[in-house]
């Protein structure tokens, strides 16, 4: 129980530093599987293999949102109930939890494996990438259920106050994808099969250990099999705390798929491959901003039930300050240095993709210093049992701007149009957020001076 004590008595720096570096680390080698795939596919397979991973990653968004609704929700949940000393209700919300996965990855596969190809051309596969694209997407499905519980159910292990074994699960999977990249595809030649098999079982030894973490009786709270079912009065909270992460990947892969399109209208194949290269590197510098976010979860989530205020807004504005840190170390690197991140993915250094791929990116995160404030005070009302206000900022800046853009700019720009999409989104949603942030560190003044006149007794 030392785990989650730490959480209410040990300084809040140390504290996220505890828990944000294990996570930065796990999630930076996760997003190697993306990154790895694309980076031997462009020398081996073509750019061609590249854009087929691109056209692709709208589905895997979806496989990404259903994960955060069943796990972030779950794991929500959790960190209050710890910060409550209920441990028997978090014990039944990790069984419910895995139960979830299950359920929903097997439909999900199904319904992926029947209507595969119609969905690719929804996603924007032109007829020269729709072969690499199907071959590559018919294998991943299969890993859907390790995928989630991978991914999913090690946030509960982070949730629970341990975020080195949570690290340990995401880096087993990363090198061994690694690896398995390697030899698949430079060694043995299978092209997109081999980049799809080493995802998958990547996905699935790290769906064993976290399994086998809970099984084993390490853990705080622990998995039983009584547990492994449906309650419909809890399944309402953790869909409620998950929504908000669900919407924002599920419009996500929408406008993936609006992007595919418009980029395929206005510059064809080569557009789409600089695209997946441009979210390759989103994924390095979005990592450690996940992983920020990840390791204020517990500290926000835990404090917020225990009426430790003070902890709580400590907490937000390291976060905060952290991730705009990130951000600004990134834009600096991509305004001044993007050739070489575009010739890692190809064979031929004077390739088009580098030609097209450096203005391109530097338009594409032209407000990048921006993000990491949106992102971390987003996440913010969802750890702290406010999903809705999550939500809305989500599809303000989603739904309301971003799409619209996505659609009217290119009109007038062209290809041009596409890459200042974001940036215009992410302008507009920092208006938003700032207005709302404001609010909240008011109303964070008025919960601390409340809990000062009425102190909880934490040993209760």
């Amino acid at each position: 129980m030392s785990q989650t004590r730490d959480l209410e008595t040990m300084p809040v720096s140390k504290l996220l530093i505890r828990f944000a570096i294990p996570a930065i680390t796990g999630t930076m080698v996760t997003s190697l599987y993306n990154v790895v795939d694309r980076i031997f596919l462009g020398r081996y397979v073509g750019e061609l293999g590249i854009a087929a991973t691109t056209v692709a990653m709208p589905l895997m968004m979806l496989v990404m949102a259903i994960g955060m609704l069943i796990g972030f929700g779950t794991n929500s949940q959790i960190s209050i109930r710890l910060g409550e000393k209920n441990y028997e209700e978090a014990e039944r919300l990790l069984g419910q939890g895995l139960f979830l996965f299950v359920v929903a990855s097997l439909s999900f596969t199904v319904v992926s494996l029947i209507y595969m190809k119609p969905l690719l051309l929804l996603f924007g596969a032109t007829e020269s990438v729709l072969p690499y694209a199907e071959t590559y997407l018919s294998i991943v499905v299969l890993g859907t259920l390790t995928h989630l519980i991978s991914f999913g159910a090690n946030n509960f292990i982070r949730g629970e106050g341990n975020p080195r074994v949570a690290m340990a699960t995401m880096i087993i999977g990363g090198v061994i994808n690694v690896v398995l990249d390697y030899l698949f595809i430079g060694v043995f030649g299978w092209g997109m099969a081999g980049a799809a098999w080493a995802t998958v079982i990547g996905y699935s030894v790290s769906a064993i250990w976290v399994l086998h973490y809970f099984i084993s009786g390490r853990s705080v709270v622990k998995l039983y099999w009584r547990n492994f079912c449906m309650r419909w009065e809890s399944i309402k909270g953790v869909l409620a705390m998950g929504s908000p992460h669900f919407i924002m990947n599920a419009i996500a892969s929408i406008q993936m798929s609006l992007f595919n399109n418009q980029l395929a209208r206005f510059g064809g194949d080569n557009a789409i491959s600089v695209m997946g290269v441009i979210m390759s590197f989103s994924l390095i510098w979005q990592m450690p901003i996940v992983g920020v976010s990840q390791g204020l979860q517990p500290i926000v989530g835990y404090n917020y039930g225990a009426r430790k205020f003070v902890r709580v807004k400590k907490a937000l504005y390291m976060a905060i300050l952290a991730s705009t840190a990130i951000c600004v170390v990134f834009f600096v690197m991509i305004q001044f240095f993007p050739e070489p991140l575009f010739k890692l993915f190809v064979s031929d250094s004077n390739s088009e993709l580098v030609n097209a791929g450096a203005p391109a990116v530097r338009r594409f995160l032209l407000m990048l210093p921006i993000v990491g404030f949106l992102i971390i005070s987003g996440n913010y009302y969802q750890f702290t049992g406010r999903p809705r206000t999550s939500l809305i900022l989500t599809v303000s800046r989603q739904i309301f701007v971003l799409i619209p853009a996505l659609l009217i700019l290119p009109e007038f720009l062209g290809l041009n149009g596409v890459w200042y999409v974001m940036p215009t989104s992410d302008l507009c949603a920092f208006i938003l957020t700032g207005i709302f942030f404001v609010r909240e560190r008011n109303r964070l003044k008025d919960l601390i001076a409340e809990s000062r006149l009425f102190p909880v007794d934490s040993s209760v």
